[in-house]
């Protein structure tokens, strides 16, 4: 069977043009513009590919992108992956399952040559009811077409209206969004908007999205005066927004106004972690204008929006002058953000958390342990211990970007995290949840955990993972969370076990006296946006002051919670695909489970039975794959597809297949993406 796929992918792979506007954010080939949608099986097969030779062709453009995209990630370390590269090869030659090839001084890997969606690509006058919505990946047989269905109209989309006790002076507006999904849109590879609780049925186009917060008009009104491109016609008249001189004041006001209402609900900090010469472009700015809206108006202030904000030169004595501090904070923000931000050191944080640390178990990154790279939790958890009106903190990067309402999106995650029973939670949340491979369903997939955690001998982690005299008091937090365990992390990414991985900095731990014991207890999740409760990080600062404790950034909070017995979960955030990954397959890979039959005779049993090797994970060397993913920290696929959302000329014909084949401008669901360098 694998000789039949070996056959299949002996097509010739051609080199197409493409442009980059920047390196972080290399855009694609415009993937087959105005080709008929080729259908193929719901999950294809690693034996019986179709022949798509125009696919490959396409994907040939992509290749390109694995160069450019922080190449370095990938050579940090030694790769099992790597040793099983070939020397440059023929291009006719299918590239075995789980290898690489050198082709043109370019490493080349087998996934690459998995089918190109182009789903995603589909306008709005392509939308059909939900009902007849049918994904890309579940086509078969003849070339796709959209049948005829009755007409798809706008709605109002505030799925969250803002709540009758909690009022506003500035009511946030009603965005927008279309009813119905374009047909032959591409279903995500991992995790399940339904299963969280999103709204499936909608999908949202740029200028219902964001016209509201003054994406046109002149500067004097509080327009941004951001270009119109391709097909920017509204289908009725929206009116924007009133832009407030100073956003602060607008959110302290609804703290005021709701005084009463919010002594009786947890407070959330919404952090954005920026830095003194962060450029904030319209569309930047666009975005914090939603942000502000959808978090903090909705719901009376009840959500807080503040910026922390690195200074970079420990030579400016702002902590020696308040003149100086205000100074730089008023020049680190624009104006309508005036008073929303606090600034931080490396400087400062050497006097809250003093020095000499221990040395680390292995410093990979070679830095010092103050750095922001090796302690970005330094400041957000001292940030914490300072503001006891909020029980939650979000930490937010500066380069994600969200297509939908940003208020449903994290209302549904925090709901759906808290009612998370315990029982096998570590372990579930190890994964990623591949809906194909579980009939869609999330309650097989925890069924499937179970089992699999049973036949491996293994127990389910339960309750604290240090020995009590190794703990410090838990601090005193109250459960607001009607009868459920307080949610203390949320991530979007697996918590995995980083112990017998290669992921670069899975040895960075400090502080903890390993000459006389064991490793301690560990996991992490790549990418630090997530959600922390205030007792998890004034834990967090403790041990850090008190026991010189710290670890990676992305391992600190995970392995805190773990090792005091703290609820964390991860949330199934939905993960799109640039090309049809086949479900078993993907399960190998990302997830590291057993490798079939068939791919342990291609060679990818890298140690009893997993392709990772046994305890190995994707993070690490083998993060290539997630090139072509919409969340991940090396994820090119996000840039593209998000430039593409807004109608970006990349050189690549993009306006044309918008008001042309590609009927219209793009219309997706509710989507979470990262990393997305710039906006054109």
């Amino acid at each position: 069977m694998l000789e039949q796929l070996q056959q299949q992918l002996s097509g010739k792979l051609e080199l197409l043009p493409f442009t980059t506007k920047n390196t972080a954010t290399a855009r694609y080939s415009p993937l087959s513009s105005g080709s008929p949608q080729l259908g193929h099986r719901r999950q294809i097969s690693l034996s019986s590919f179709s022949t798509r030779k125009a696919a490959w062709l396409a994907a040939a453009g992509l290749f390109a992108l694995a160069i450019l995209l922080l190449g370095t990630t990938t050579s940090l370390v030694e790769d099992v992956i790597s040793r099983e590269k070939t020397p440059a090869a023929n291009d006719d030659e299918p590239i075995p399952l789980g290898k690489s090839v050198d082709r043109g001084g370019r490493e080349v890997f087998w996934w690459e040559q998995f089918p190109l969606l182009d789903g995603y690509y589909k306008g709005r006058h392509e939308l059909v009811p939900p009902s007849d919505y049918v994904p890309e990946q579940r086509q078969a047989g003849e070339p796709f077409l959209p049948r005829p269905s009755t007409p798809v109209g706008i709605m109002r989309s505030d799925t969250l209206p803002q709540k009758d006790d909690l009022r506003c002076a500035i009511a946030p507006p009603t965005i927008r969004a279309h009813h119905g999904l374009p047909q032959g849109m591409s279903s995500p590879l991992f995790g399940s908007l339904q299963e969280m609780g999103i709204d499936t049925t909608i999908c949202y186009d740029r200028m219902n999205r964001f016209q509201p917060y003054g994406m046109t008009g002149l500067p004097e009104e509080g327009g941004l005066g951001i270009a119109l491109r391709g097909d920017s016609l509204l289908e009725e008249e929206m009116f924007p927004q009133r832009i407030p001189k100073r956003w602060n004041d607008v959110q302290e006001e609804c703290v005021r106004r709701n005084a009463d209402a919010l002594a009786l609900r947890p407070r959330t900090a919404f952090i954005l972690r920026t830095w003194t010469t962060f450029d904030y472009t319209p569309y930047r700015i666009l975005m914090l204008r939603a942000m502000i809206n959808e978090l903090s108006l909705r719901i009376g202030g009840q959500i807080y929006l503040h910026f922390l904000i690195h200074v970079q030169d420990d030579e400016l004595p702002i902590w020696a002058s308040e003149e100086l501090y205000n100074e730089t904070l008023q020049n680190s923000l624009p104006p309508e953000f005036e008073g929303m931000g606090t600034l931080w050191s490396v400087a400062q944080m050497k006097l809250i958390y003093p020095p000499p640390f221990p040395k680390s178990i292995v410093n990979f990154s070679g830095g010092d342990v103050y750095e922001a790279y090796r302690s970005l939790h330094f400041p957000l958890q001292y940030f914490a211990s300072q503001h006891p009106e909020f029980e939650y903190f979000w930490q937010w990067e500066m380069d994600i970007r969200v297509t939908g309402h940003y208020g449903e999106l994290l209302d549904r995650i925090t709901t759906w995290a808290d009612k998370q029973d315990r029982n096998h939670l570590w372990e579930r949340s190890a994964k990623y949840f591949i809906p194909a491979l579980h009939d869609n369903s999330y309650q097989a997939f925890k069924q499937s955990v179970v089992e699999e955690t049973a036949a491996s001998g293994r127990l389910p982690v339960s309750g604290p993972q240090l020995p009590a005299d190794q703990l410090l008091p838990i601090p005193a937090q109250p459960s607001t969370n009607f009868g459920h365990d307080i949610t203390d992390l949320i991530t979007f990414s697996p918590l995995f076990d980083p112990n017998n991985t290669r992921w670069a900095f899975h040895d960075d731990i400090t502080g903890y006296n390993t000459e006389q014991s064991t490793r301690p207890p560990t996991r992490a999740a790549l990418i630090t946006a997530s959600r922390m409760s205030r007792r998890l990080l004034l834990l967090m600062h403790e041990e850090t002051y008190r026991n010189k404790h710290t670890m990676f950034p992305e391992m600190y909070p995970a392995s805190i919670a773990l090792q005091y017995g703290l609820k964390a979960v991860s949330a199934p955030i939905t993960t799109y695909m640039d090309r049809d990954w086949p479900a078993q397959h993907a399960d190998e890979i990302f997830n590291n489970a057993k490798v079939s039959p068939e791919s342990k005779a291609a060679g990818m049993d890298h140690g009893s039975g997993h392709f990772h090797g046994e305890g190995g994970s994707v993070f690490g060397p083998g993060e290539h794959v997630f090139r072509g993913s919409s969340w991940y920290s090396n994820a090119g696929f996000a840039g593209y597809l998000w430039s593409r959302w807004l109608g970006n000329e990349n050189g690549n014909g993009e306006i044309d297949w918008e008001l042309n084949e590609g009927n219209g401008r793009m219309c997706l669901p509710m989507m979470i993406l990262h990393p997305v360098k710039s906006d054109t």
